[in-house]
């Protein structure tokens, strides 16, 4: 099979997972309110105009214009005493608190600093000297083609890896780097959520999956101790093999890349604690989308918030549909159940991505202006080309590469 039939195949497989998802995920969206009966007879279809939880009835307007006022005690309440109402699309949007939508914009559009800062901070480390607003743009760049570009949540990575190449001789680092910082990303994300569901009661829906993500941060521990560990190098791995392979300095080059930052542990607690508080600032914008649609949200269960929501985090980073469509939705339909309706629990989806969507904006005048493009100081202060040489070992700090920033 060629590299071409291989890719076209796997389109196939990324559009029917993505339709099938879907398909799963509509099933009892509804656009109108339904009402329960406290006798469980047939629904009542409308949308919900008075909706005072202090009043003593509910008026349901009519798909025939005309309104019915329903008293409480004749809907059917749920385990928690509440009454069994599911809001359709409509009432979801138009009682969607506005300002707390405005505010989810304003809280995600400053994740991007701290995630430029730690991108600086990783590349630092690598002796690659990139300026703060360098990184920024790279990160408004790569924030954008990530949500807007068929190819998946990788796209803006891959723009990144070949721009941040410009800026630097240290080609090989620098790429590497990239995919160092979504490593990083995720693994601490991956511990945060671990240590979430190890110390929830063990009553909580999030303790059914402490045995899932400590499992996962186990073989991660493990992966990499067995990589760093000297004697298991020497031993394991088959260097005389490796070495013929056209890439071995390059390989190399990556390798000495991934020990270099392991082995800065100052730079790596700094840059796990700012990954935290990004992450817990993106979730701040998710759970005020939840809030603003009318989910069940509230202090009590906000880490149930942040551990799903991240879940479909880790959900849109695998391969399949574009942007995990379809794919996150499901997830969401099925860990967001109990706190709303099947059509809130979509408008959170499709919230929460227009709100993404929405900050990564300027990424797009980034791209459109070439702004990411490094200029250097003069022509007699530009690096040496990059020649693929690995066995030059000093240390990257004696190796720095300043810029210009324009």
């Amino acid at each position: 099979m060629t590299s071409r039939a291989k890719k076209r195949l796997f389109n196939v497989f990324r559009i029917t997972l993505c339709v099938a998802a879907l398909a799963i995920v509509i099933q009892g969206v509804t656009i109108h309110d339904h009402i329960t009966p406290a006798d469980r007879s047939a629904n009542l279809v409308g949308i919900v105009v008075d909706d005072d939880p202090g009043a003593e009835s509910i008026v349901l307007e009519l798909s025939e214009g005309q309104r019915e006022v329903v008293k409480r005690s004749d809907i059917a309440t749920d385990e928690s005493g509440a009454p069994e109402i599911t809001y359709g699309l409509i009432s979801t949007w138009r009682k969607a608190g506005k300002w707390y939508l405005l505010l989810a914009v304003v809280i995600h559009f400053f994740v991007v600093f701290p995630q430029a800062l730690r991108f600086q901070w990783m590349l630092r480390v690598q002796g690659i000297m990139v300026g703060y607003w360098e990184s920024l743009k790279l990160a408004f760049a790569g924030n954008f083609l990530n949500f807007a570009t068929p190819l998946g949540s990788n796209a803006g990575d891959v723009f990144k890896a070949y721009f941040v190449s410009l800026h630097t001789d240290r080609k090989t680092e620098a790429v590497t780097t990239v995919v160092l910082d979504r490593i990083v990303g995720l693994v601490s994300l991956l511990i945060v959520v671990a240590a979430i569901t190890t110390f929830s009661p063990s009553d909580s829906r999030l303790a059914a999956f402490k045995f899932y993500f400590l499992a996962m941060l186990g073989i991660g521990l493990v992966a990499a101790v067995l990589y760093l560990a000297p004697p298991v190098r020497r031993r394991l791995v088959p260097w005389s093999w490796l070495s013929r392979l056209p890439m071995f300095e390059q390989l190399q080059r990556i390798d000495r890349t991934a020990r270099v930052l392991a082995g800065s542990p100052l730079t790596l607690v700094n840059v796990f604690l700012l990954t935290v508080f990004l992450q817990a600032m993106a979730i701040g914008a998710y759970f005020t989308v939840a809030v603003a649609l009318g989910l069940t949200a509230n202090r009590g269960n906000v880490l149930e918030y942040y551990t799903y929501f991240y879940t479909g985090v880790l959900i849109q980073a695998l391969p399949g549909p574009p942007q995990g469509l379809g794919t996150v939705e499901l997830a969401y339909r099925y860990f967001l159940a109990p706190f709303g309706s099947p059509s809130q629990i979509i408008c959170v989806a499709f919230a929460i991505r227009l709100v993404v969507l929405t900050v990564a904006l300027p990424g797009l005048l980034v791209t459109l202006t070439g702004s990411y493009k490094p200029r250097m100081a003069t022509a007699g202060d530009e690096a040496a080309p990059d020649t693929g040489d690995a066995s030059a070992e000093a240390p990257p700090a004696a190796e720095k590469h300043e810029l210009v920033t324009s």
